[in-house]
């Protein structure tokens, strides 16, 4: 694995880590903040800009009580200042009472830019849920 691929994984690995705290400033920090950043969250339509982007993630954060995720079958790619990380991801999450468990394709986009990498991109697609325990295995 390239010096580059490691800090792309851990720019994804940072994505995560404010994804189950909850925390919208650290979601802040590894969002690149422009117009042209897209997000796509399994269910919703597709999200244009900085503002439309942290919107949503306000909208989750406050309505989550709980949230898990296991990020399973990394693949990463980088090409000169883009990278792209194309991974599976069990999310457990507790809400105004409910407790669930999905399964879900996504694909981070990375930019470099001034030395570090930031996400431009998420795009998250729901997956049946796992019908055996090699399934299972896969999305853990």
């Amino acid at each position: 694995m390239t010096l580059e691929e490691e800090k792309v994984l851990e720019a994804n690995k940072n994505f995560y880590r404010a994804l189950q705290t909850l925390s919208l400033e650290e979601m802040e920090s590894v969002w690149l903040t422009e117009e042209w950043v897209r997000c796509l969250h399994p269910g919703w339509d597709l999200l244009e800009g900085w503002e439309a982007v942290r919107e949503s993630w306000q909208q989750i954060f406050e309505n989550t009580k709980f949230l898990r995720v296991s990020v399973g079958l990394q693949f990463v790619r980088v090409e000169k200042n883009f990278a792209w990380v194309c991974c599976t991801e069990k999310i457990s999450s507790a809400s105004e009472g409910r407790f669930e468990t999905s399964y879900v394709q996504a694909t981070n986009i990375f930019w470099e830019h001034n030395g570090a990498w930031y996400l431009v991109h998420h795009h998250g697609s729901h997956l049946p849920a796992p019908w055996s325990k090699e399934a299972a295995e896969i999305v853990q």
